[in-house]
């Protein structure tokens, strides 16, 4: 008998038991005994049979798919591109990890930005494919519209883009956090003349960030967020012009924060051309994290959202509801041990970052 001629019929008849065994040994429903799950996967192993997606489904209707959604351009990289993009390289390793373990697929559908046809897209798509649960990345999650068409035809539904409440499953991807909790670390080094460039080619995930960053500096009385901020997509031309403006006057920012790599670089450069030494003189912290940062003289701090790892859990999360066990995913509150918060963001430290050099 050759592999291609191998059914699932072939499989229930070696074990001595029906096809709807079969269907609910593929998909690792409960409701089997040990001894016939034994001889299922006994007889799989001796023909060698591979499960296809239309017999896996017989068993209780899913599709082991997991879907995950994207804008068009959201990780596109290279000339041309705008910065400020989802690491897609590092989301997918992540994902098809949590997937493959559990004998799920992942798939990628990439969406326009027109929102009419985005969601006639993703409507022919659930249809064909019925996914056993969807992911929306940055900036899909806050399009009501997406939402509804996915959570009315009962698919489960996860996203990177809120905050949950402490101790609920889900990662907490809240850009106004990640500029908040920025401008807090350079404050307790003592800086008060905190910078902000924005980058990103998402304007309300900068909008967000900076508004956690103005949060901070006003709580700690300083004026530095009326002089020393800067919004709209820039490159890293745009950004060397805004250092060389912000970094010749005698009064000039002691810490500045780059959203993306190209912002942070600039600022670098800038600081290099005009004698301003990186960190002792100007601390440095990037919203994103790149290789190039960590082989920039001096290495670049960054503190950015984990979007590879949340990724990977939210993923865990949707085959944990499919397989009826997502009890077993809970993360912890947002706390440690002894109470103290937990950052959710991941911390790059490295050679940019020093006390605050004087007090203005």
């Amino acid at each position: 008998m050759t592999q291609s001629r191998i059914t699932i019929e072939d499989v229930a008849k070696a074990a001595q038991v029906s096809r709807q065994t079969v269907s609910r040994v593929l998909n690792r429903s409960p409701k089997v005994s040990a001894k016939a799950r034994e001889r299922v996967e006994a007889a799989i192993a001796d023909l060698g049979y591979v499960p296809n997606m239309a017999a896996r489904r017989m068993g209780g209707a899913r599709s082991f798919l997991v879907l995950a959604v994207l804008e068009r351009g959201a990780g596109t990289a290279g000339a041309g591109a705008r910065t400020g993009r989802l690491p897609l390289d590092a989301m997918l390793v992540a994902g098809l990890d949590r997937c493959s373990e559990a004998g799920y697929h992942l798939l990628f559908e990439q969406l326009g930005t027109d929102p009419a046809e985005s969601l006639a897209q993703l409507n022919r798509t659930l249809t064909a494919l019925s996914p056993d649960g969807v992911i929306l990345t940055p900036p899909l999650e806050e399009r009501a519209d997406l939402r509804s068409a996915i959570e009315g035809r009962g698919i489960a539904l996860e996203d990177l883009g809120h905050r949950r409440a402490p101790g609920e499953a889900g990662a907490a991807m809240d850009d106004a956090a990640l500029g908040e909790e920025a401008t807090r670390r350079l404050c307790e080094l003592g800086h008060r003349q905190i910078g902000f460039v924005t980058g990103s080619a998402d304007p309300r995930r900068s909008e967000k960030r900076l508004a956690g960053y103005h949060r901070v500096m006003a709580a700690k009385g300083s004026r530095a967020h009326h002089h020393f901020t800067a919004d709209g997509r820039r490159g890293f031309a745009e950004a060397l012009g805004l250092a060389k403006s912000w970094l010749v006057p005698t009064i000039r920012p002691t810490a500045i924060i780059a959203e993306t790599e190209e912002v942070a670089l600039a600022v670098l450069d800038v600081a290099r051309e005009l004698g301003v030494e990186v960190p002792h003189e100007l601390s440095l912290l990037s919203l994103e994290d790149r290789a190039s940062l960590g082989r920039a003289d001096p290495p670049i701090s960054a503190l950015f959202a984990p979007y590879a790892r949340a990724f990977g859990e939210g993923c865990a999360r949707l085959i944990a509801r499919a397989e009826g066990s997502e009890t077993a995913l809970q993360v912890p509150a947002d706390g440690d041990a002894d109470g103290d918060e937990v950052s959710p963001f991941e911390f790059a430290e490295r050679a940019s970052l020093a006390k605050a050099p004087r007090t203005l």
